[in-house]
């Protein structure tokens, strides 16, 4: 029986975890810290502005939803649902922090290293927009 003791423990984690992302509640994903203080060298102007709504709409609207309340109509279909990114805890998430994850994706979050720096730093800035 010692022998199974460690697999009987690492399904049980295994499950609590699986359980936990099937909730719906947050789960941790944090930024290097190197990344999170990455500054936005894109000012927030009303051309960036409407770059990355057009981006945010285009890319991100489907899981997110377009308030960016993770209400999307994917946002049912994915596991860990959607963040809601009006939310205070995501918006108190530096820019460097939130482009390091558009960046690197995370599943079920889409890696958008394929579009310019531009896009992803005006995404960004449109988040910022999305307040509750």
């Amino acid at each position: 029986m010692k022998t199974k003791a460690p697999l009987i423990l690492a399904l049980a984690a295994f499950a609590g975890l699986s359980v936990l992302a099937q909730t719906g509640k947050p789960y941790d994903w944090v930024a290097p810290a190197r990344a999170a203080k990455k500054p936005n060298p894109v000012a927030p102007t009303p051309d960036s502005l409407a770059k990355g709504k057009t981006f945010y709409i285009r890319e991100c609207t489907a899981c997110h939803g377009p308030a960016g309340r993770g209400d999307g109509p994917q946002a049912g279909t994915l596991t860990p649902r959607p963040r809601d990114l009006s939310d205070p805890a995501i918006q108190r998430q530096s820019d460097g922090s939130m482009f390091w994850k558009l960046t690197e994706g995370k599943t079920p979050m889409p890696i958008y290293a394929k579009f310019s720096e531009d896009e992803r730093w005006s995404v960004i800035n449109y988040v910022r927009t999305l307040k509750k």
